[in-house]
């Protein structure tokens, strides 16, 4: 004779919601795992990406500040390459604080078609900055000729 009653069910199962809540455990611990580690890449790219541009800034800095010395207002142009090796700091500017800018300078005479003579100067500024362990570098470079 088989017996029906609610009880009897009810002992068979026992074990199964014991069993579904920690496999519950299990899936909803993976997910904030994953979650976690999604936020922590995202935090990661977004400082990366602000040192980039930071970087960039410094170094376009860099080079502004060095094009002002070789093209100095109301007087001739310093075709020296001068600025060669001066390393540019921003302790004052919040923004750029970490960074530093290096300039350094090449220069070469050059006669075209037309028998005019050129004195062509190329610089380049190197920056980089930082935060913590993370470095970001950019390098910027302008190209300018002076006619000798």
């Amino acid at each position: 004779m088989r017996h029906n009653s609610p009880l009897n069910s009810m002992y068979r199962q026992r074990g199964n919601t014991l069993v579904i809540a920690v496999f519950v455990i299990v899936v909803l611990g993976g997910l904030v795992a994953a979650l976690a580690s999604l936020l922590r890449s995202s935090s990661e790219s977004v400082v990366i990406e602000v040192l980039g541009a930071r970087s960039y800034l410094a170094a376009q800095s860099g080079l502004e500040q060095a094009m002002m010395t070789v093209y100095p207002l109301y007087n001739a142009p310093d075709t020296s390459c001068g600025v060669d090796g001066t390393e540019y700091t921003f302790a004052g500017n919040q923004s750029l604080k970490q960074c530093r800018a290096k300039i350094s300078c090449d220069s070469a005479t050059v006669t075209d078609d037309s028998n005019t003579t050129y004195i062509h100067m190329v610089r380049t500024s190197s920056a980089e900055c930082e935060a913590g362990e993370q470095r970001a570098s950019r390098e910027l470079q302008i190209e300018t000729r002076v006619e000798n």
